[in-house]
């Protein structure tokens, strides 16, 4: 006897082999929204409003000295002394490394070994370092994401394994929304080997429905918005 389980995916089978696609004369198989060129600063506000709504925490500065205060205060403000970051050429901040070594913070190196020995000692090492610093490829104004590519001197562990994330956007690569960006920078989804789309601090409702956050990433997240 057929039980049901049988009879759904047969009649799934059967529709699939019946099933033709639309013809469709458009050029691009999907509709893409066009790259919001103008009103940047209301970009800019939407952006800011959306990830305060997801509790991450906005900041301005329009120099390495002045970024290098915001990193310092939000460094003070969780006891951190450490941190792992993105290069400063990743980040797009000359000089930015040094200057936070010369407020008292010390860089990590986080290189792990694909191999043992030493790997989990890395990792348990890495898991005391208070920041992680990174740039941003783009940032979503309709949802307050940012948008990074991994590869050479962005690591992925620097947005994801410390507590508290602080990613340094920089204003002209604000976009209006996900289908915007990757209308104007289609190029950017083989950017790297991973592009990450991180919308506020890390959360999770799974148990028993208590909303949680730093689950499965930093528990704070904070944009400093740069010329």
């Amino acid at each position: 006897m057929t039980n049901v389980r049988d009879r759904v995916l047969g009649a799934v089978r059967d529709a699939l082999l019946r099933a033709e696609l639309p013809h469709s004369s458009c050029e691009r198989p999907f509709y893409v929204v066009p790259h919001e060129t103008a009103a940047g600063a209301d970009l800019v506000g939407r952006f800011t409003r959306a990830l305060v709504a997801l509790t991450g925490e906005v900041h301005h500065a329009d120099s390495l000295g002045a970024i290098s205060d915001a990193i310092a205060g939000i460094s003070s403000a969780y006891g951190a002394s450490s941190y792992v970051s993105w290069t400063d050429e990743a980040m797009g901040c000359a000089g930015l490394v040094d200057t936070l070594t010369s407020r008292g913070l010390r860089r990590v190196a986080y290189d792990l070994p694909f191999d043992q020995p030493g790997r989990h000692e890395r990792v348990r090492a890495l898991a005391e370092v208070g920041l992680g610093v990174t740039g941003a490829d783009a940032a979503l104004a309709d949802s307050g994401a940012v948008v990074l590519a991994s590869g050479p001197g962005r690591g992925r562990l620097a947005s994801l394994l410390p507590p508290v994330h602080i990613v340094l956007v920089k204003q002209d690569r604000m976009f209006a929304s996900l289908p915007a960006l990757l209308a104007a920078r289609p190029d950017l989804v083989v950017a790297g080997s991973n592009l990450t789309v991180i919308a506020g601090p890390s959360r999770t409702a799974d148990i028993e429905m208590t909303l949680t956050h730093g689950v499965h990433g930093p528990k704070h997240v904070h944009a400093i918005l740069i010329p």
